[in-house]
């Protein structure tokens, strides 16, 4: 049986904010480990998949799910919660990746790099964790299917081709 396009989106959140989950879970190993090597790299790439996922959640996804007019009350609360997350997500992901680049700057021992990177990225897991099981049992294919039709959902993914470096 094809996948529907609403499935296929459904699909991909929970792939990315799986991989999202193990990539922060392996920088939080590396550090607890104190592997200072390639942890700098490591968060600078998890910071960037993070800030590229979040952009396109609210510059086109969740824009397209308010432009498509079929929105309950339920869902307009639920955006505007996950929008306001993603700014303390976000705050958190660069004071991580500042406090790793402090410390390949010797401005921290290991010590200090050590005990900043795992409050933040402990922080970073305490806010990140829920945000993505709600986007993923929320956003299930048959409740996106009800917020957008699939020539909406298609047009979201064109407009996102079209003008990422636009907005």
């Amino acid at each position: 049986m094809k996948e529907t396009p609403f499935e296929a989106f459904h699909r991909g959140l929970v792939h990315v904010h799986a991989d999202l989950r193990g990539r922060l879970s392996a920088i939080l190993s590396r550090i607890e480990a104190s592997e200072t090597t390639g942890t700098d790299r490591a968060i600078a790439s998890f910071c960037s998949e993070l800030e590229n996922h979040h952009h396109a959640e609210a510059a086109f996804i969740f824009p397209a799910f308010r432009a498509a007019g079929r929105l309950r009350s339920f869902d307009v609360a639920f955006l505007d919660a996950r929008d306001a997350e993603h700014v303390d997500i976000h705050r958190l992901c660069l004071e991580m990746r500042d406090a790793s680049r402090a410390h390949r700057r010797d401005v921290l021992s290991t010590k200090a790099w050590r005990a900043s990177l795992l409050r933040l990225g402990g922080e970073l897991q305490y806010l990140s964790l829920p945000h993505f099981a709600i986007e993923e049992s929320t956003l299930t294919a048959a409740h996106v299917a009800e917020m957008m039709t699939a020539r909406e959902l298609a047009a979201m993914h064109r407009d996102m081709g079209r003008h990422w470096n636009d907005r």
